[in-house]
């Protein structure tokens, strides 16, 4: 790589640092789509160590049409000036205080077109003080495409800070397994790092062990927040561990994917605990140490860029059974009545949306010929094939949240109005059984009857 340095033609001010995430996201990509083909490109703000600290990566991506015609980008780092540098890949040309770096060598090609990302590594300025920020100009290019130039800020934070190392994903998890979580994180700052907080989520059905120097408490989702305070100096840009791991048991209640959240941070910036949280100790023999795990390193690559990490657990088997709920009612005809009618999670299993974003459970209703639904209950809403010209009677109820707990009920109520004589049953169904069907398909249906 070059290293390109720029003249202090320009002194930029200090900036107020919002906060300690870096690449984070920027306005749209750039594009240019008025000739043949099309070129777009994207690159995000970067936060990085004042000087002393490692290097940081930040990626450019370049994507073009496979007929864009010399798909480029050209960069303008003069406003970099007084704050940092930056150092452009090798099949980069550079001229005074502009680069020009075509589609990269390893670009790959999907049905969309093609994509290659561009390295830059940004290093702070001596001198450069805390908050101090810069641009860098970039504009993607193809031949017969109008430019459309634009830009990103590099802001450098002086101090100690923390990156979380840990991405992994587990395949064959059972209930019962007990499991070494990694914990590893890499002192980012141009300072040492004196004393580091841990906290981590863990969702409902993963049971975290003991450690003297962690403290415990509950959230909402049945999760167990953990938050732990290491002691010791990070040197800057070293690496450090557990040793052998953050002990973790697969309970009873896990099933489906689960996600172990962790995240970093100097113990005397990391603000308060968690809300909402009341947090307690727990008798342990153990604390939860670090060890340095490498030399210390010169550039941050692009892959851990972050204060927060995750050890994400897929398709834990795990048992369990959802049960329908039916009901029966009776009156005449002319009549109103109430059915009460839903779901019961019977365990051990909790299906658990909280990953995805979704429902851990839903149900669809159809009552029973002879009755009209004259009154619904809210969350629920009329489910059917919207080109049908058919009128839908079948209802569709998602539990509200997303966990649904081991002998935990959820009903609704629906009022039917009689309107002759009864015919066939209506029904509970549960609908897309989640994570995966239970162990007893056979009571995932009831019945609804009014005589």
């Amino acid at each position: 790589m070059r290293p390109l340095r720029v003249p202090r033609a320009t002194r930029l001010g200090a900036a107020t640092l919002a906060a300690l995430t870096t690449v984070a996201a920027l306005p749209a990509p750039a594009s240019a789509d008025t000739g043949p083909g099309w070129v777009s490109g994207w690159l995000g703000d970067t936060t990085i160590g004042a000087s002393g600290a490692p290097g940081r990566t930040a990626l450019f991506n370049l994507s073009s049409s496979a007929d864009a015609v010399s798909p480029r980008a050209t960069f303008d780092v003069a406003g970099l000036a007084g704050v940092a540098t930056a150092t452009f890949p090798d099949w980069c040309v550079t001229g005074a205080s502009t680069v020009t770096c075509p589609m990269p060598p390893d670009a790959t090609q999907d049905e969309w077109g093609i994509n290659g990302n561009v390295p830059i590594v940004l290093r702070a300025l001596p001198g450069a003080a805390d908050g101090a920020s810069g641009t860098i100009g970039y504009t993607p290019l193809a031949d017969g495409l109008d430019a459309w130039a634009q830009q990103a800020t590099v802001t450098v934070h002086a101090g100690p800070d923390a990156i979380d190392l840990v991405d992994e994903y587990i395949d064959g998890a059972d209930t019962g397994d007990r499991l070494a979580m990694p914990v590893a994180v890499l002192s980012a700052g141009d300072q040492p790092v004196d004393d580091l907080r841990i906290t981590f989520r863990f969702p409902v059905g993963l049971e975290p062990a003991a450690y003297r120097n962690c403290q415990y408490g509950a959230r909402d989702q049945l999760s167990t927040i953990v938050v732990c305070k290491v002691g010791g100096l990070l040197a800057p840009g070293a690496r450090y561990e557990v040793p052998g791991g953050f002990a973790t048991t697969v309970g009873p209640a896990a099933v489906g994917d689960k996600r172990i959240v962790q995240s970093v941070a100097p113990a005397d910036s990391a603000g308060p605990l968690p809300e909402g949280v009341t947090f307690s100790r727990r008798d342990a023999d153990q604390s939860l140490r670090l060890r340095q795990a490498a030399e210390p390193v010169d550039v941050i690559g692009p892959d851990h860029q972050y204060a927060s990490g995750q050890y994400y657990l897929r398709d834990i088997h795990g048992a369990f059974d959802v049960v329908a709920l039916g009901a029966s009612a009776t009156g005449a005809v002319g009549d109103t009545v109430r059915v009460q009618v839903g779901l019961r999670n019977d365990g051990p299993g909790v299906p658990d949306g909280t990953i995805s974003g979704d429902n851990a459970a839903r149900f669809v209703f159809t009552p029973p010929a002879g009755t009209t639904v004259t009154g619904s209950p809210a969350g629920c809403w009329l489910w059917g094939d919207e080109e049908s010209d058919e009128v839908s009677t079948t209802w569709y109820c998602p539990k509200p949240g997303g966990v649904f707990a081991a002998g935990e009920t959820f009903l609704v109520a629906f009022d039917l109005r009689i309107d002759g004589p009864t015919g066939a049953p209506g029904e509970v169904r549960l609908q897309s059984p989640y994570p995966r069907t239970d162990d007893n398909p056979a009571n995932d249906i009831a019945p609804v009857t009014v005589g």
